[in-house]
């Protein structure tokens, strides 16, 4: 493989993805729908988190930099702001979820190490940006960072179920 930007990013990419699938496995055994409470505020329950991971890979490398997204009708319910469900009947199981989120993943990581190192540079089609750069390298450090985030809140879940992560 040719060490293209693209290539690059999306094997930093994949570096942090490994991470977020140990948490996750390491919660094979507890009820990830739980919604944990501290000092009055509620956490993110982990299948929330994992769900909204997949939402934001589709959106961000795939619809973001115009790629095919394929069409998942529960997916919306995990974009960005959306309310943790209270109720958990309608919503795929977690098996369901992590077999989505290896479909979504490996249509991502294709889409991205097919980009260019010249196009990385252009505005991405959708013209969502942050911080004043809407170009496709900004919405790959973009996930990139966003995974990290939640791949941290997964380490502190884990904490709190009483899994034992190093």
């Amino acid at each position: 493989m040719t060490n293209t930007e693209a290539n690059i990013l999306a094997d930093v990419y994949e570096s942090v993805r490994a991470l977020t699938k140990w948490y996750i496995s390491r919660m094979k055994d507890v009820d990830m729908h739980k919604v944990f409470e501290v000092d009055g505020k509620k956490f993110n329950s982990a299948y929330w988190v994992t769900a909204h991971l997949i939402w934001s890979e589709q959106f961000l490398l795939l619809q973001t930099l115009g790629g095919k997204s394929p069409e998942i009708p529960w997916l919306e319910q995990f974009r960005m702001g959306s309310p943790v469900p209270e109720r958990h009947d309608g919503l795929p199981s977690v098996k369901q979820i992590l077999d989505v989120w290896k479909e979504i993943h490996s249509a991502a990581m294709k889409h991205v190490r097919s980009l260019s190192d010249e196009i990385l540079s252009s505005d991405n089609p959708s013209g969502f940006g942050f911080g004043g750069d809407n170009s496709y390298r900004m919405m790959i450090h973009h996930a990139i960072r966003h995974e990290a985030v939640h791949t941290g809140h997964l380490s502190w879940l884990c904490k709190m179920y009483g899994i034992r992560t190093v």
